[in-house]
């Protein structure tokens, strides 16, 4: 029998029942910390008290699982798929709640990071060095950020001022399988009013075939200043590079020479005032983006794309009394492409502009919370659209939240949809959703237990019409679930058992949408005896369909790592990953790796 909905809610309502048994054991761990995000109101919160299902990894786990990728950490997060085709450093799709890999809106400090030609992102390009914690906003939030924010936002923000008190970053070298090798250094200080800070990495590799190599490199830099006690100003860069080996031509057949290479520089000044009751942020921003494929054996293969993309955003907020805070703002964007390749004459600054203006109001009466938003954009290619959200969060107790939550959300068309020449469609309309969630959470001392149950409804989704061969507003699609997760804290033991189930359905042809497991678990254990840390995380993603229909087995990966701290700054490590040297495609026809291993050490300077 397939499992349901409601046989799903079920089994995490009893893992929710044991947790709650387990409380009255003696704890000899602190309690969890509260978590703070900015994304979900741009405003610094706790976590558990918005209207959105959030999640926070913090510097502390980043640093216990050695993950040196974001896309590692991801995984583990309920409700988001990660897809890899095929090695290490390979384009990397994120899907949240069913919805498609351009759905999702990624900030690094406040900065759009998704691609202003394509509209998506790639995810293999995001390292963790100098981040303070990785935010998961799941959920529509187009009332607040406006296209791209339909299933979700994931923002790294990065550390002001450096490390500890006693040390300023960490450097750090590791190789491993497949002549992979990758060497990084964070960190900052705090000269007077001004915090400096600076993170890079370089990093290398080979795939499991030949012409499967990947070279990339990344280095970030922030300043923060004080102007004075209430105000602040900064500046922000981030260089992104990449080189990497195309193995195969689209008809599946090997390639030798063929390679992609990829660019991206973002500068931003983001500005910060507070006086009394009220508060201003603003931020003006500009990334610039080169993606080129050549191969020298098939000159008709070679394609290049530049574009850009300006923006401004202002948001100013005010506080009346202890229980009633509203917030308005707008922003002005602007993207641009010069793209061409061997079979069209290029593009000539294509271009689209929106312009919005939002608004926010949160009330506090008693032990509700009660949340309203709604957004205008304007845009010069495909008109006005008008986003909506509201959220209410009841405080059943100190330890548990009920919360409820409707929002609208867009995807406006990629400038790649709207002007690629000869597959492109001018008149395209944007991609709406409604949603819908119910969730709850809570937890004492040692443990914590979420449970959310969400529905997605899509409409005009952008297809490829093989009848006119240009994209089209076709699609519709449904994708509802239920997801949850229990953290455990027990002695020297961390524990953290994740689990979705998904059924995301293509309205129009009745089959599932593409990429998209039914089920997903992960479970993350690690233990710290004395300066040693020990681990494991084991995932499971279940069956799901590919492009042509193609049927993905399930699959179950086991990782394991070992550490240890040497007189307080050295700390050797090892990581095994795929102990179970379990064969499977994340993409079809793109092997993922096999048993593979990284060795290195960590030095806190």
């Amino acid at each position: 029998m397939r499992p349901s909905l409601v046989h799903f809610a079920a089994l995490l309502g009893g893992v929710t029942a044991a947790a709650s048994a387990t409380s009255a054991l003696p704890q000899t761990s602190p309690p969890f910390a509260e978590s703070i995000t900015i994304t979900a109101t741009e405003k610094p919160e706790r976590a558990a008290e918005v209207p959105a299902t959030v999640e926070v990894v913090t510097a502390a786990e980043i640093g216990i699982r050695q993950a040196v990728e974001a896309v590692d950490l991801l995984r583990t997060v309920p409700g988001l798929e990660l897809v890899q085709a095929g090695s290490a450093g390979k384009q990397t799709s994120l899907f949240s709640r069913g919805t498609n890999s351009s759905h999702t809106l990624v900030l690094w400090n406040g900065i759009e990071l998704n691609d202003p030609y394509l509209g998506g992102f790639d995810w293999s390009t995001l390292s963790t060095d100098g981040i303070e914690r990785i935010e998961v906003v799941r959920g529509p939030f187009s009332a607040l950020y406006g296209s791209s924010a339909l299933g979700g936002v994931v923002q790294l923000v990065t550390r002001r001022g450096g490390g500890d008190d006693t040390h300023l970053g960490r450097a750090g070298f590791e190789g491993g399988s497949n002549d992979y090798l990758r060497g990084s250094v964070a960190g900052g200080h705090r000269f007077g009013a001004l915090a400096v800070d600076l993170a890079g990495h370089l990093r290398r590799g080979e795939g499991e075939v030949r012409n499967d190599f990947y070279d990339g490199e990344e280095i970030d830099l922030a300043l923060e200043g004080a102007l004075s006690d209430s105000a602040t100003l900064g500046a922000l860069v981030r260089r992104a590079a990449s080189d990497v080996g195309i193995p195969y031509d689209y008809a599946g057949r090997p390639t030798l020479r063929r390679e992609q290479t990829f660019e991206t520089t973002s500068f931003a000044v983001p500005f910060a005032w507070t006086k009394e009751l009220w508060h201003l942020d603003a931020q003006a921003a500009t990334t610039a983006t080169d993606l080129a494929v050549s191969d020298p054996d098939d000159p008709f293969a070679a394609s290049r794309a530049e574009a850009g993309r300006d923006q401004a955003r202002m948001v100013v907020r005010r506080s009346f009394g202890d229980d009633l805070e509203a917030s308005a703002g707008g922003d002005w964007d602007r993207q641009e492409v010069r793209a061409r390749d061997a079979f069209s004459p290029g593009l000539s600054d294509e271009s689209q502009r929106t312009w919005a203006a939002f608004g926010q109001l949160s009330w506090t009466p008693g032990p509700l919370r009660v949340d309203a938003g709604v957004r205008r954009d304007a845009n010069d290619v495909f008109g006005a659209e008008t986003s909506a959200k509201a959220g209410v969060v009841w405080a059943i107790s100190d330890a548990w939240r009920m919360r409820a939550t409707y929002g609208e959300a867009f995807r406006a068309p990629s400038l790649a949809d709207l002007y690629y020449p000869g597959f492109s469609n001018p008149d395209l309309s944007p991609e709406d959703s409604r949603s819908y969630e119910l969730a709850v959470e809570g937890g004492s001392g040692g443990w914590r237990t979420m449970v959310a149950l969400f529905e997605n409804d899509l409409d005009n989704l952008i297809e490829f019409d093989f009848a006119t061969f240009v994209p089209q507003n076709l699609g519709r699609a449904r994708a509802r679930g239920v997801e949850g997760s229990l953290a455990l804290r027990r002695g020297l033991v961390d524990a953290r058992l994740v689990a979705t189930w998904l059924d995301a359905e293509n309205l129009d042809t009745g089959g599932p949408l593409l990429r998209r497991p039914q089920e997903s678990a992960s479970l993350v254990v690690y233990a710290r005896p004395g300066e040693w840390t020990v681990g494991g995380v084991l995932r499971y993603v279940g069956a799901r369909t590919d492009f042509g229909d193609v049927a993905l087995a399930a699959y179950t990966t086991l990782d394991l790592s070992l550490a240890r701290r040497l007189g307080g700054r050295w700390e050797p490590f090892l990581r095994v990953e795929n102990v179970l040297d379990e064969s499977y495609d994340e993409a079809a026809g793109f092997p993922a790796p096999g048993l593979g291993f990284r060795t290195g050490f960590g030095l806190r300077f």
